[in-house]
């Protein structure tokens, strides 16, 4: 029997058979003590803290357990916060982009409507909805037509400067090609020198300025407006800056080319003038 002993090593386990022992012994007076036995002196407190000292050590994964699971909802809670939050924003965004959108409309919107107050010849507000399908550069279509008054060669302008002609008007709407199509001629005059020309588009997004002799004075980056004669614009409507002047001895005329204002292209809101 001994030797059994020795082979199962109680050095290694002595803890679990103390607490195992322990745990018997409480049980026992427990059972003991509801039959009606009573226990006294330090005996009795050593049995007390023996029993609450297990407790003690049963509960403690317990507690674990029950922290980690209020943790658990929290993140979760926290996690369904955030998604809400996340939520709200987007929204306060879109609503913000709103706002800005409006308030550039507005701005465009004054910047017209001050322009209209300027002109002296009357002029019908109208809005572009589609770049023509055969090119960027060749036509537009606007919101106003022939029962709001507007006629072929009618001439169109924005809050930033000369947009085209009109060429076909139908009841609701009209094709407008603007100043970079070729067909598109009108009289203009430079703002620095008083150099009258006549510009015309280059169907690349440029114009040109044609009959300028070479005596007369044009500089790269010179102001480039309406001239009103034709009677197609009214005066002083911006066209672009020059890019680049050539003068050719052998040629008469020197070949200027235009670069037209930089919102020709992205303008919503228009005037017709009559």
């Amino acid at each position: 029997m001994g030797k059994f002993f020795k082979n199962v090593k109680i050095k290694k386990y002595k803890d679990v058979i103390v607490l195992f022992a322990v745990v018997a012994i409480s049980v026992s007076l427990y059972i003991l003590s509801i039959s009606g036995f009573k226990f006294g002196g330090l005996f009795s407190n050593f049995i007390n803290n023996s029993l609450y000292n297990i407790y003690k050590v049963a509960d403690y994964p317990l507690n674990i357990s029950q922290r980690l699971y209020r943790n658990y909802l929290n993140i979760l809670s926290v996690k369904s916060d955030n998604k809400l939050l996340k939520a709200r924003i987007k929204i306060i965004k879109y609503k913000l982009n709103k706002y800005r959108a409006y308030k550039i409309e507005n701005e465009k919107l004054k910047a017209l409507l001050f322009l209209k107050d300027t002109i002296s010849k009357k002029s019908i507000p109208a809005s572009i909805t589609l770049h023509g399908i055969e090119g960027w550069w060749n036509s537009l279509r606007i919101n106003k037509g022939k029962k709001d008054g507007i006629k072929v060669g009618d001439g169109v302008i924005s809050y930033s400067g000369v947009v085209g002609r009109v060429v076909y008007e139908g009841n609701n709407n009209a094709k407008v090609i603007p100043v970079t199509n070729p067909k598109c001629v009108f009289s203009v005059v430079d703002a620095n020198t008083g150099t009258l020309g006549i510009a015309q588009g280059l169907g690349n997004g440029y114009l040109k300025m044609r009959f300028v002799f070479n005596s007369q004075k044009v500089d790269v980056g010179d102001e480039i407006l309406t001239s009103g004669l034709g009677g197609i614009f009214t005066s002083g409507i911006n066209v672009g800056k020059v890019s680049s002047v050539k003068r050719r001895g052998y040629k008469i005329f020197q070949r200027i080319t235009i670069i037209p204002h930089k919102n020709l292209f992205n303008t919503k809101h228009v005037l017709v003038e009559e």
